[in-house]
């Protein structure tokens, strides 16, 4: 066999392997995708990442009626993204971005709650969520995420909430989690194992320092 051959053949025979368990795959794709059906809310919550797209879909929840407010949590700004700010190359943090995209789709400003407290991880924002919704008396949010990481999501929400407080999950399309072939795109294998280790994280009360 040629030095060629020796490291295409792994190649292939993982090909393979893929191909023979390809529904095996796929469901465990979607077992990473919650989507609750739909209930009106006190609040509809941006969770932090993918601007403008789980602002879109938050947005549209809002127009149709679904929550009287969205709420936008504070993601934590690196520095070099903080430096870009500074020289003016970037004009807002990713909070500002958050709520510039909800008011072009349409949400009044005075609709939107923005919280302060700066958050790294998805269990500290849904910590600090959860804290001021207990503040505020709400019952019931809507929390709008990529289809990949509502799974989390809501393992996270139910243990910062306690459950004492609602946490409905709208999934955002992507194309991995719920995609025919999320194993064959590099991008989406990487995603949906991102999810697993961060579940498999939870459980196991690993500390984490990835959203």
């Amino acid at each position: 066999m040629t030095r060629h051959a020796l490291w295409i053949a792994p190649i292939v025979l993982l090909a393979g392997v893929a191909v023979a368990h390809a529904p095996l795959l796929r469901a465990t794709g979607r077992a990473l995708v919650v989507d609750d059906p739909r209930e009106r809310a006190d609040a509809i919550v941006v969770v932090a990442g993918s601007t403008p797209t789980r602002e879109e879909t938050a947005a549209r929840l809002y127009r149709e009626g679904w929550g009287p407010r969205v709420l936008v949590s504070r993601q934590f700004v690196p520095g070099r993204v903080q430096r870009l700010i500074d020289m003016g190359a970037r004009r807002l943090d990713f909070q500002g971005e958050s709520v510039a995209a909800l008011t072009a789709y349409g949400v009044p400003r005075d609709a939107i709650v923005t919280l302060d407290q700066p958050v790294e991880i998805t269990e500290t924002e849904m910590r600090a969520v959860a804290a001021a919704a207990r503040d505020r008396g709400w019952r019931r949010l809507i929390l709008v995420t990529t289809s990949s990481h509502t799974r989390r999501v809501q393992v996270i929400w139910r243990r910062e909430s306690g459950g004492a407080i609602e946490g409905r999950l709208v999934a955002v399309p992507d194309e991995c989690a719920a995609g025919d072939a999320w194993w064959r795109r590099r991008r989406c294998s990487e995603e949906v194992l991102h999810e697993y280790l961060g579940l498999l994280a939870l459980y196991l009360h690993i500390s984490r320092t990835m959203r």
